[in-house]
């Protein structure tokens, strides 16, 4: 069991006076199996006219506010901790063609919900032909575990990590193409190809450990937030895969929230008048609850 200090802050400079701006977060991380939101505190500056929040189809937590005043930046910073004491790993022996829509058997008794993560998403197109070559991690009859662990791989092993290969805004076509990006990039690529599959897939957003304890290796995607993705295998529930280190997400993970594809969690979005151009700096610390933390923090009575 680890309690974790998360502190996440967005600040946006504008280059002019920004007249008014509309605004949705979503950054305050969810109770999931294994992981328990302990408490938690989110500072917007300037004071919002307006605020309010909603839980979203998926259960993640939605923040909505607007600055009707002049503002020359904006700062959104949030504070959290949580109790991981759990890995997300799953096991099932289950033949992965009973697993997959629209004929897999496992599905008749599956939540309709869960057919939804099998369909096309907002930046996930339906995909019809391989983003890349996979298909001997599906051979006939192995097990699901099994095969989707050598899938992990397979896009751990051909997309290399490379933080200036793309943007938040780059499409599938173009990571397939590159075979490199961040874990954004690696997550959409796998969820794209295994519902194509007929799996039902989603993307998750998080966290990892900043500094991990002596002798553990630092995780790819560390400093900022961090993203992998989930397969609904029907009897076992959602089995969780971070391709970017390619190893099965376990406590060192923090999850934020989840949905079809990076669209329905982005941490914030909005929409301005005014401004002109503007500078986005975004820091992440995620800190061993209270080893760790640095002092100034230590007061925070989370």
């Amino acid at each position: 069991m680890t309690d974790y200090l998360i502190r996440h802050r967005t600040l946006y400079k504008y280059e002019r006076e920004a007249l008014d701006s509309q605004n949705l977060s979503c950054l305050v991380p969810g109770d999931f199996p294994g992981q328990c939101l302990l408490g938690w505190t989110l500072e917007i500056g300037p004071e919002p006219e307006w605020r309010t929040h909603w839980f979203d189809v998926y259960g993640n937590r939605r923040e909505a506010f607007s600055l009707a005043t002049a503002h020359d930046q904006l700062d959104v910073e949030l504070f959290a901790r949580v109790r991981r004491d759990q890995p997300l790993g799953l096991s099932s022996s289950l033949p992965w063609e009973a697993a997959v829509l629209p004929d897999g058997s496992a599905w008749k008794e599956a939540p309709p919900m869960m057919r939804e993560f099998v369909c096309a998403s907002p930046l996930l197109p339906v995909q019809r032909r391989a983003g890349f070559d996979a298909e001997d991690c599906f051979e006939a009859g192995v097990p699901v575990e099994r095969a989707l662990l050598r899938f992990m791989q397979r896009v751990y092993e051909l997309f290399d990590y490379d933080p200036t290969a793309t943007t938040t805004f780059t499409d599938l076509d173009e990571v397939y193409e590159k075979k490199a990006g961040v874990c954004q990039d690696f997550a959409h690529a796998a969820i794209a190809e295994l519902r194509r599959r007929g799996f039902s897939a989603g993307y998750v957003s998080g966290y990892l450990e900043t500094l991990p304890l002596p002798g553990k290796e630092k995780l790819r995607g560390a400093d900022a937030t961090h993203a992998w993705y989930a397969v609904y295998v029907p009897g076992t529930g959602w089995m969780h895969f971070d391709p970017t280190n390619n190893v099965v997400p376990g406590t060192r993970h923090v999850i934020t929230a989840w949905g079809r594809d990076y669209s329905d969690v982005a941490p914030v979005k909005g929409v301005v008048l005014g401004g002109g151009a503007h500078k986005v700096d975004v820091q992440v610390d995620v800190w061993q609850w209270p080893d760790q933390v640095p002092e100034e923090y230590q007061s925070l009575g989370l």
